[in-house]
């Protein structure tokens, strides 16, 4: 099984950030953290310490930089911390892969969101502010991202009874059920990958589209001893 439901209490409630906060910066420049320019286009700059105090890295969000990707046509997306002098990099697979175009389109539609934010301090739609990100709670299930990295029609009783659990807020185990830490064990290397919670590309790439509601959605996941990032799309 691909989701680990944990005993422990999650250290993060789910929380919406609007603005730079403590431990969260948007927008990260050349200048603040390293990374592959041709291929990430930066979102923030986030430390995991508010997740595991025991564990002090500063991990770039990003989006690759690549056709398809926002659109959902992928699964999971890496990219890692390779050392001072590279930074942050699309894993090979991703990189390497010819069929991916480089999308000037992201790029201008980026640029109007930081120059936005660098006007306001904050991201506008539609006279709301929108969040620059999501941060902490659980990973929402039985949407398609999810479809991404587990098999759903395979036996999966924990993942069942969370289901049942979570979906009646009357159920005698709901608070409990709905405050567990919940992380995606890759099977391949047996590593955990913490939820980080997740931002709209409504706010980065897509910003003059008249269906919001169509837009994607981007879950974060980290793995701290490979330095690694997991993104995944959801498209409803």
């Amino acid at each position: 099984m691909a989701f680990i439901i944990k005993d422990t209490k999650l250290n993060v409630a789910k929380t919406d950030i609007f603005h730079d906060e403590a431990g969260y910066a948007a927008f990260p420049t050349a200048e603040s953290v390293v990374f592959d320019r041709e291929k990430l286009i930066p979102i923030g700059l986030l430390s995991f310490n508010m997740f595991d105090a025991s564990i002090d890295d500063k991990i770039l969000i990003a989006l690759p930089n690549l056709q398809g990707i926002p659109d959902g046509d992928y699964g999971p997306i890496t990219y890692s911390y390779i050392d001072e002098q590279q930074g942050w990099c699309l894993d090979d697979e991703y990189a390497n892969d010819d069929t991916l175009e480089e999308q000037d389109e992201y790029l201008d539609n980026y640029q109007q969101a930081q120059d936005e934010f660098a006007a306001n301090k904050c991201l506008m739609r539609r006279d709301k502010k929108l969040p620059l990100i999501t941060l902490g709670g659980q990973p929402r299930f039985g949407q398609n991202w999810a479809s991404c990295l587990y098999n759903e029609l395979a036996k999966n009783p924990e993942l069942d009874h969370y289901y049942e659990v979570t979906c009646s807020l009357n159920h005698p185990e709901f608070e409990h059920m709905s405050t567990r830490d919940i992380v995606y064990l890759d099977q391949k290397d047996n590593k955990e990958y913490t939820f980080i919670g997740s931002f709209k590309d409504e706010a980065y790439l897509v910003r003059d589209s008249e269906y919001l509601g169509f837009a994607g959605e981007f879950m974060v996941f980290y793995q701290p001893e490979l330095k690694k990032v997991m993104l995944v799309a959801e498209y409803d």
